[in-house]
Formats: C-alpha cells, sequence, structure tokens
C-alpha cells in the first residue's frame, strides 16, 4: 500500500510540473481552475484507492456471525 502511495504522489507532482511549465500566457482563473482539476483528480484517485482497501480487509476479514438466542 505504501508503495502505491509513493507512486501516486510521484505522478501527480510530476504533472503538477508539466502543467505549471506551460503557465506563461495565461489568466489566474485558467491557472486556478486547472490547479482545481489536478487536485479534484488526486482526491477521486484517494477516494478509490481508500475504497478499495477498506472492500478488499472486509473481503478476507469478515465480521463475526451475529449471536442469536437466548
Amino acid at each position: 500500500m505504501i508503495p502505491a502511495l509513493f507512486a501516486t504522489v510521484a505522478v501527480v507532482s510530476l504533472a503538477v510540473c508539466w502543467r505549471n511549465a506551460r503557465c506563461e500566457g495565461m489568466s489566474r482563473i485558467e491557472i486556478f481552475r486547472m490547479r482545481m482539476q489536478t487536485l479534484f483528480l488526486v482526491l477521486v484517485l484517494c477516494s478509490l484507492c481508500s475504497k478499495v482497501t477498506t472492500h478488499a480487509y472486509r473481503h478476507f476479514n469478515p465480521p463475526p456471525p451475529a449471536i442469536v438466542g437466548p
């Protein structure tokens, strides 16, 4: 899990650096929009990874059965 996190951070940072390299001649609103899109992409990826991790954990470690009766 930790290597996947490092890989994700590296890819996102490279994407941000690449986008910042081509920001000349753009207005502040356009730059802000690009940064918000990048942030949204990172949040979506983190959300998906978190859901996959939780699902896999619950799949391999199911809760104990409920105790019914007196």
